[in-house]
């Protein structure tokens, strides 16, 4: 397993950063008054959240998962869960949100267009979009950037969460396939890895085993986790079970749903044995993230 990195405003060079509760995170260099350069910093690992890069003006050097990449002016590129990432020395003017899995994932149930582009865990996706687009996101993160900067009061969590949420819209109104700048490995290995994602993606509420999937994607168990071995740096079963704890944190966010039925739901023997997976993952019982984490808490 990766250690994970948390971005912190001292690590930040040549960059704005303002965080509310860990939970909405964002990132610019707008106000930049000379050449705007970007400082390299350390490799950010952080399972908790998912992060958007806007590039308005020049190219975004990262390196994610050791693969180099461009963000170039007008694109926009989404880095899910579990993904690591660099960003390296740029000239660029940039912006970018974080959010918290859980939430973004809240939000992403009430859009239904992120289901039409394949979002996954364990991905990117890259796209590049009309100036007018980029501008209207711009925007919508001009009034994120003011409540950040607002002192706390009772209702900001709800007023963060609606800004993000137009902010998610509409992006997913522009990103389509057509729009979409490919990241894929010419390897036949990368296609067996993409089989691998989309069938964990339909049956991760009721099988937890390498086996299973290596026989959806039609290889060896032995063969399955060394490619995903490459292109994650995990085992198999580290990416199967991260996957199913991170919507199981999604499914205790958003509702009240008694935990013996979030168990039920996600085919686990028993409530105990669902405890116990849960808290070796997370460090805390279903009921414990529950009770702190559930949204009915922003109100």
């Amino acid at each position: 397993m990766k250690k994970k990195i948390l971005l912190t405003e001292s690590e930040v060079v040549g960059l704005r950063m303002k965080s509310f509760q860990d939970k909405y995170m964002i990132l610019d260099n707008l106000d930049v008054k000379t050449e705007p350069s970007i400082a390299t910093y350390s490799e950010i690992y952080d399972n908790d959240h998912s992060f958007m890069f806007v590039v308005l003006y020049g190219t975004l050097h990262m390196a994610i998962n050791n693969k180099l990449v461009e963000v170039k002016s007008n694109d926009v590129i989404l880095i899910t869960p579990y993904v690591s990432f660099e960003i390296l020395e740029s000239r660029c003017i940039m912006f970018s949100i974080a959010v918290k899995n859980e939430i973004i994932e809240d939000i992403y149930e009430h859009t239904t267009t992120a289901a039409s582009v394949g979002v996954r865990y364990y991905s990117i996706h890259h796209y590049h979009l009309e100036r007018y687009q980029t501008e209207i996101l711009l925007n919508d993160y001009h009034l994120m950037r003011i409540e950040h900067d607002r002192n706390d009061y009772k209702m900001k969590e709800m007023t963060l969460r609606a800004f993000t949420s137009a902010f998610i819209a509409h992006f997913y109104s522009y990103a389509t396939l057509d729009t979409q700048i490919p990241h894929s490995d010419s390897a036949k290995a990368w296609a067996f890895y993409e089989k691998f994602l989309y069938q964990l993606s339909l049956f991760y509420k009721k099988e937890r085993s390498v086996q299973f999937y290596a026989t959806k994607v039609g290889i060896t168990p032995k063969y399955l986790s060394s490619i995903v071995l490459h292109y994650t740096g995990e085992t198999a079963s580290e990416v199967i079970d991260n996957y199913v704890v991170s919507r199981i944190k999604q499914a205790l966010y958003s509702n009240n749903t008694n935990i013996r039925k979030v168990s039920d739901h996600y085919s686990f023997p028993n409530q105990s044995f669902f405890g116990r997976f849960f808290k070796r993952l997370t460090g805390e019982s279903p009921f414990e993230y529950q009770s702190a984490h559930n949204r009915k808490n922003i109100i």
